[in-house]
């Protein structure tokens, strides 16, 4: 059995690489954004997942007076006070890193700080602010710069409108900030009439891994099935290949090795005479010879040759009938079953021949094949498997590119959704590129789709009736949408004559054209792109010529290829085909021509 290996399933296994890079780069672009986006919390939100909360300790020794206090001449009762600052985490990401602002509301002193260091802006507003970063648990008293008292502690006063920005401590494990989890940093104030935290503000990063979210797990499923399917491949190409190659053998020597023959007889078809070539004591064929070759031959294989093969065997064997059989032809064979020998191949070659002469002689020959038989119903049955196994992974690859092409929908979204509500241009940007590069792979994730349909048979043409116009108008639409942001001008010249009410398979004639368009738009990036309709009817019928011409680069993408090979498959089905042109400098033109029968 002769078997043409389609390239079909070896594109989808070189450009399995390609998707898996483009998700690939999809998530690294998604994550860096992602990770780059700065939060803002103000107050104490619990309403939020990652907010600060503040209250006093709480305990025995979290609030004591310092009595007698000499403050600018004046005796006063100062308390002290031991405040928490709980971090909560309460997100399913990483806090990478933070800081947080305390805008003082009433005049009070701070002391201490831990783990980290604090940004402290004392005076704000005035000719005297000061402004210094300080560890507050290991520092002189020559490194403050700022207003301070100190009677063996020291008290830095703080007023209305000065604030606070808290530095956290990686070295203290106060960042990371683990996803549902807690941290407490505390801080110790004295103070005349109370204390006020109410006013923070909190600015923090969320990290994500590479290997975190959906995508990532579709990237690794999909490497996991193009490296079984690239084994599969290799494989069966190699035991096809090799299995060819064996039966190519086997019919060359079958054909070339006359001497491995188990009998060769001349048979003269004038004097009705048989001449053994090999002798009878060798041969495993045995004859009546003391009668005329015909009868020789019908008695012989009346006997050799099993019920089911009998009437083909003496038909083949008829040597009455040979000289028309022959015909202009060098040799004619037949195969049967032996009753005793098992498949045997007969086979008679022209002696002598002229041209346009009857053939006077020819040499008959038995080959016992029965082996070969067997080694070659093996071939075949690998074949039939390697085929077999072919369609089941061209399957596995639709369920698997359908699988990948709902996340990246879900992916879509949420990028419109960080380009509407982002106030940064940057992280804008970012996400406009990602929403954008991945656009893009969810429709060659559906070209691979369609084109695997291709290869199992699963495309089929429905014809109804449509209106040609909302089909221009749509794809139309399709075009500007996708090339928004791009430098393409788009024209279409529709013919006049173009009827609008027609019957046909709409579905696949707009798919094509919208390939076609957005294919071309992807290639040249700026430019012109024009849609040509032209028209003739005919005896109820209308032959369309559909047009798609730019004046961008000759060279296309691996992927505009494939969406042409799509295109062509998909005409095809309808009785039509792709052609291109190529127009010098002028660029370059694709179209295709097909019937429509006229409604209305």
């Amino acid at each position: 059995m002769k078997i043409v290996f389609t390239q079909h399933y070896k594109r989808l296994i070189m450009l399995c690489p390609i998707v898996i890079i483009l998700l690939f780069v999809t998530q690294i672009l998604y994550l860096s954004h992602f990770n780059a986006h700065e939060y803002f919390v103000k107050g104490q939100a619990e309403s939020e997942k990652t907010y600060i909360s503040f209250a006093n300790r709480g305990d025995s020794t979290s609030v004591w007076l310092k009595r007698d206090y000499i403050l600018d001449g004046k005796t006063v009762d100062l308390t002290g006070e031991t405040i928490d600052g709980v971090f909560h985490n309460n997100s399913n990401d990483t806090v990478s890193q933070w800081e947080m602002r305390i805008n003082i509301k009433q005049d009070s002193f701070i002391n201490n700080a831990w783990c980290g260091t604090v940004e402290i802006h004392q005076s704000v507003g005035t000719a005297d602010e000061i402004v210094q970063t300080v560890d507050l648990r290991n520092y002189t008293l020559d490194e403050i710069k700022l207003k301070y008292y100190y009677d063996g502690d020291l008290l830095i006063p703080l007023k209305k409108g000065d604030f606070i920005i808290y530095y956290p401590s990686a070295k203290d494990t106060e960042m990371p900030i683990e996803k549902n989890s807690e941290l407490t940093m505390g801080m110790i104030f004295y103070h005349l009439n109370g204390l006020d935290f109410s006013d923070t503000e909190l600015k923090f990063n969320y990290h994500r891994k590479i290997s975190q979210g959906r995508l990532f797990y579709v990237i690794i499923l999909l490497l996991i099935a193009w490296i079984i399917s690239a084994i599969i491949y290799f494989v069966s190409a190699k035991i096809y290949e090799d299995a060819q190659h064996g039966l190519e053998l086997k019919k060359s020597g079958i054909s070339s090795m006359s001497d491995m023959y188990n009998t060769i007889y001349i048979v003269d078809l004038v004097k009705n005479e048989i001449v053994s070539v090999v002798a009878e004591e060798v041969s495993d064929l045995k004859r009546p010879d003391n009668l005329g070759a015909d009868e020789q031959f019908k008695r012989l294989f009346e006997l050799d040759s099993t019920e089911a093969f009998k009437d083909l065997v003496l038909e083949f064997a008829d040597l009455s009938t040979l000289r028309d059989r022959m015909g202009n032809k060098n040799n004619i064979a037949c195969e049967y079953v032996s009753k005793t020998r098992g498949w045997c191949r007969l086979r008679f070659f022209a002696m002598d021949y002229v041209e346009g002469q009857p053939v006077d002689r020819v040499v008959f020959t038995l080959q016992i094949i029965d082996s070969e038989k067997k080694e070659m119903d093996a071939i075949e049955e690998k074949v039939t498997k390697i085929e077999k196994e072919k369609k089941e992974m061209n399957a596995f690859l639709q369920i698997i590119s359908r699988e990948i092409i709902a996340p990246i929908e879900d992916t879509i979204k949420i990028e419109q959704r960080i380009i509407d509500e982002s106030t940064d241009d940057k992280i804008k940007n970012y996400a406009t590129q990602s929403k954008h590069a991945i656009y893009i792979l969810g429709k060659l994730l559906g070209d691979v789709v369609e084109y695997s349909k291709l290869d199992t048979g699963d495309i089929h043409i429905t014809e109804t009736e449509y209106s040609f116009n909302d089909i221009i108008a749509e794809v139309e639409a399709e075009l500007k949408r996708e090339s928004d942001e791009s430098q393409i001008t788009f024209s279409k010249n529709i013919a006049q004559n173009v009827p609008d009410k027609l019957y046909g398979d709409a579905k696949h004639i707009k798919q094509c054209l919208s390939i076609l368009l957005l294919s071309t738009a992807e290639v040249i990036k700026n430019g012109d792109i024009k849609l040509s309709v032209f028209a003739k009817e005919h005896d109820g019928k209308v032959h369309l010529l559909m047009s798609v011409r730019d004046n961008g680069p000759k060279t296309k993408l691996e992927s505009q290829l494939l969406r042409d090979k799509l295109v062509n498959g998909i005409l095809k089905l309808m009785g039509s085909e792709l052609h291109n042109l190529d127009h010098d400098s002028d660029g370059n033109e694709t179209y295709f021509e097909i019937e429509q029968v006229v409604r209305g």
